[in-house]
């Protein structure tokens, strides 16, 4: 038994919480796959999931992600954990009989078979129920005397679970037909009217190793006159099986001019995990050209995969790393074990889901949101300096305080937890103290500035000058720290001695209003919360103030990022 990897344990459970419909799908559709193939989740890993897919399969309203949930569950899902989550989605989906099939496939899996301990089960059709069962269960476990189907005769909805039980290698010979193959049905099942039994008759050939091409009952050279959702499973079918090249190669020449972007990543499917001399000429060409982020995400993954085998993919997987950052994980999760993956590390490059600040992290960083395996991102903690000496211009730094504070608990589904600590009245001899504390990794200061300086307050509660150096000195100590936010007036001659100790500063480069300091802070925070990079939060509070009426306000803001 293979244990899945832990950086694509963390790509898969990162696609499942944040993903699109979808993405979810096409994550859960993943591992579901490779569990049938033998791989599984380490016991953490398996428990996390297991809760995440519970939570999903009731609160997605897309029923093709409740239907993969089902599935993963029936792989992976346990009676104690899952059987009342699946029994109420079953209960909530009734019409929908691959949902209610898929049901019961998890079902029998965490029940062992024995179908009669589960009384929602009384209800499904018998044949249904069976062939369902067939999925997850030893077929001697289960009563088959009710068992009966006519592929002239049967409905869709049992030919295409009959042809799910031959797909998953759990059928028994005969199963389709008493003298004939199950090979021959499902050849057979290839020219029927219903395009989704056609499309279940080739996933049969391509997942069952006892089957063979003679068994497909659509050829190949009409592959363009079928439906987009067959094409996408003969193309696929024909990248990873077809044994003559020459036939191959073109097929999947042809296949990358297909309009149908279902299809071209059909295509690109079946070339994860396929590679012969010479179909780099294909592939790179055809990775210049597409549009499409799922096909172009698979094929850098299939340049990843065979970059030891060839050079040109090797290059041409750097060469997407430095131009597409976003495709980093995909690549690195192809390159896993070979000779590219130190070659990206030490790149100095990130994808898209690194961390706040854009600073390298190994793969599974990139999706990782929590302490705990795959949960949720650790929170970022905020220290919120304020400084309002008696003897300066009253600022409405309690409300900039409270403001923030009421944003942050606004922010629905946040990404990331924001822990704000406040120091207020902040003084001198206090800073190092409050810091040392607290552990910020940003470091958040509200009051007044001049040029080359901050305003602190003494313990009398007046003014105190700190030059920019002395702040920028104290920064470079405190490794925790990796953004400042000074929110006070001719900020910007500060931020710019502060920026080589971290990876973020934001300043003012003349004086700030108090309106707009407060709509800045509310807006920044809360673009972070929704997990929005240091550069991207920054931004979005300039435009919340523009959107607001300060413009003029908007433009005082500047940013210093090593990102």
């Amino acid at each position: 038994m293979a244990i899945i990897s832990p950086a694509r344990a963390a790509f898969l459970k990162f696609e499942i919480e944040n993903g699109d419909a979808r993405r979810r799908k096409v994550a859960l559709q993943d591992l579901s796959h490779r569990y049938r193939r033998g791989e599984k989740l380490n016991a953490q890993g398996k428990n996390s999931f297991e809760k995440t897919i519970n939570g999903i399969v009731l609160s997605d309203g897309d029923p093709k992600v409740v239907r993969w949930c089902l599935n993963a569950l029936a792989r992976l899902g346990t009676r104690q954990g899952s059987s009342r989550y699946v029994a109420a989605a079953m209960k909530l989906y009734e019409e929908e009989p691959e949902i209610v099939a898929a049901a019961v496939a998890a079902l029998s899996h965490m029940y062992r078979g024995s179908l009669e301990a589960v009384p929602e089960l009384s209800v499904v059709d018998p044949s249904i129920r069976i062939l369902a069962a067939m999925q997850t269960t030893d077929v001697r476990k289960l009563d088959l005397s009710g068992l009966s189907i006519d592929i002239d005769k049967s409905d869709k909805e049992v030919l295409k679970l009959a042809l799910l039980v031959v797909g998953l290698n759990r059928d028994i010979q005969n199963l389709l037909h008493p003298r004939h193959s199950n090979g021959a049905i499902v050849r057979q099942l290839g020219q029927h009217d219903d395009p989704i039994v056609r499309q279940y008759s080739v996933w049969s050939v391509m997942e069952n190793a006892r089957l063979s091409l003679a068994d497909l009952g659509i050829p190949f050279d009409t592959i363009e006159s079928q439906p987009t959702n067959v094409q996408a499973k003969l193309l696929q079918l024909a990248a990873e099986r077809e044994n003559n090249l020459k036939a191959r190669h073109q097929i999947i020449h042809d296949g990358t001019f297909y309009a149908s972007h279902e299809a071209r990543i059909g295509l690109a499917k079946g070339l994860v995990r396929t590679y012969y001399e010479g179909l780099e000429d294909l592939t790179i060409s055809w990775y210049d050209v597409e549009e499409n982020p799922d096909v172009l995400a698979l094929v850098a993954e299939h340049f990843a995969r065979f970059s030891d085998d060839c050079s040109p993919y090797f290059e041409k997987a750097i060469e997407i790393v430095e131009a597409d950052p976003k495709l980093t994980e995909r690549v690195l999760l192809g390159a896993e074990g070979k000779e590219l993956y130190g070659k990206i590390k030490r790149l100095d490059r990130t994808s898209g889901m690194g961390d706040l600040f854009g600073k390298p992290a190994d793969l599974n960083e990139m999706f990782q949101k929590s302490n705990e395996l795959l949960k949720k991102a650790p929170p970022l903690k905020v220290l919120f300096l304020a400084a309002n000496p008696l003897n300066e211009g009253r600022l409405k730094i309690d409300q900039e305080a409270s403001d923030l504070k009421e944003q942050l608990a606004l922010v629905r589904d946040a990404k990331i937890a924001i822990n704000v600590e406040h120091a207020w009245a902040i003084r001198t001899d206090q800073l190092q103290r409050e810091v040392l504390n607290a552990k910020p990794e940003v470091l958040h200061f509200s009051g007044h500035g001049d040029t080359g300086m901050l305003i602190f307050e003494d313990p009398s509660g007046n003014s105190v000058e700190v030059a920019g150096a002395a702040i920028a000195g104290f920064i470079e100590l405190m490794p925790t720290i990796k953004c400042v936010v000074l929110n006070a007036c001719f900020s910007d001659s500060v931020s710019k001695l502060v920026a080589p100790h971290v990876d973020a500063v934001i300043g003012c480069d003349v004086s700030i209003g108090d309106t707009a300091a407060i709509l800045f802070t509310r807006a920044f925070y809360r673009a972070l919360a929704h997990g929005q990079s240091v550069r991207k939060s920054f931004d979005l509070a300039k435009n919340d103030l523009a959107l607001n009426g300060q413009e003029k306000e908007a433009q005082k803001y500047t940013i210093i990022s090593a990102g």
